[in-house]
């Protein structure tokens, strides 16, 4: 079993974003993007944001992505432990 690995099925991805706009200045737009993986079988989640900064849709759709690919180990390892998988 040491090629386990979680099925796309079983974790819901939240997407999470929010932003302030500066009063008076329209174009100084701030972002925070935050990620949620929860394991739907087990209900375990980890979550990271990235912190509020001035950035476009496209950077915090990428930003998003990166924080996804970090968090998938992250969450293998945890449901692994819990589901008591040997060499994991």
């Amino acid at each position: 079993m040491k090629n386990w690995k979680l099925h796309d099925a079983d974790v819901y991805v939240s997407n999470v974003g929010g932003y302030s706009k500066s009063h008076g200045h329209p174009s100084k737009t701030k972002r925070c993007v935050e990620v949620k993986l929860v394991h739907i079988p087990t209900g375990i989640s980890v979550a990271q944001s990235s912190p509020m900064e001035s950035m476009s849709r496209p950077a915090a759709a990428k930003i998003r992505e990166q924080l996804r690919a970090e968090l998938w180990p992250k969450l293998e390892e945890l449901v692994a432990k819990h589901l008591r998988i040997p060499g994991r």
